[in-house]
């Protein structure tokens, strides 16, 4: 089922606010608040519950503070674009889940929106930090954490690992501070906010992927190891084709 009539009026709603953020940028915060409102209503409607409420907001939130930080005009509707496809496919999925639990394909459909949303958070928070807000490192540190936190519990929960309120809690936290931590590291390297996301991204990936399959027991030391190998192997390839930036 690639069709729901909810699924497709919220998505159109979402490309609204999109295409008002992009045409009113001073008014592009209020925006992002006002969809949230909208989404909150209509999450809980269309999957009835709450829990697949943080990944689209999340990508609303993060989607609304990254326009302002991309120059071109046509870049900027290419967003538009690419990131309301993915919001139709998360809010998709969430209703398919609702519809039968173990549809592997709407659990795909919502691992790929988390990966976009934390990319789009991660991008956003950094351009703004870095070009727009006089924000200190532990500011930045914590608004990573919380974003990687919230998109790891409901990817638990999507994904329907085994454990406990309290496993889901601690390995959300775990992977909370793993991007912290990696984004202290980052703020000492001479790269863009869009460098410097990517990289992000493949760290938190890593870290989500060994907790996965770990309590899906699937995990083994061919899956670490290959585990490890992407991740040094996709970090160096960014670093060695991005652009450096001088330090100040």
């Amino acid at each position: 089922m690639i069709w729901e009539f909810g699924v497709f009026f919220l998505t159109l709603l979402y490309l609204a606010s999109l295409w008002l953020a992009y045409s009113l940028p001073d008014q592009f915060f209020w925006i992002g608040i006002g969809f949230a409102v909208v989404l909150l209503i209509g999450v809980k409607i269309i999957t009835k519950r709450l829990i697949y409420f943080i990944i689209p907001i999340l990508l609303t939130l993060g989607s609304v503070f990254l326009l302002p930080l991309i120059d071109s005009p046509a870049q900027k509707k290419a967003f538009i674009i690419l990131s309301t496809g993915v919001f139709y496919l998360v809010i998709l999925g969430s209703y398919r889940l609702r519809k039968y639990e173990n549809d592997q394909t709407a659990k795909a459909m919502l691992n790929l929106g988390a990966l976009a949303t934390l990319f789009c958070i991660f991008a956003s928070s950094y351009g703004l930090y870095v070009n727009w807000f006089d924000m200190s490192a532990w500011q930045i540190m914590l608004i990573f954490a919380a974003a990687s936190f919230f998109v790891a519990y409901a990817s638990i929960a999507v994904n329907q690992l085994k454990i406990n309120g309290y496993q889901r809690f601690l390995y959300s936290v775990f992977l909370a501070y793993l991007m912290a931590g990696t984004i202290w590291v980052q703020d000492f390297w001479p790269f863009g906010y869009l460098t410097t996301a990517a990289v992000a991204l493949i760290v938190y990936y890593s870290g989500w992927d060994l907790v996965r399959n770990y309590f899906l027991q699937k995990l083994t030391t061919q899956k670490v190891l290959s585990n490890v190998f992407f991740l040094f192997a996709m970090v160096a390839i960014l670093l060695l084709s991005a652009k450096w930036y001088p330090a100040a």
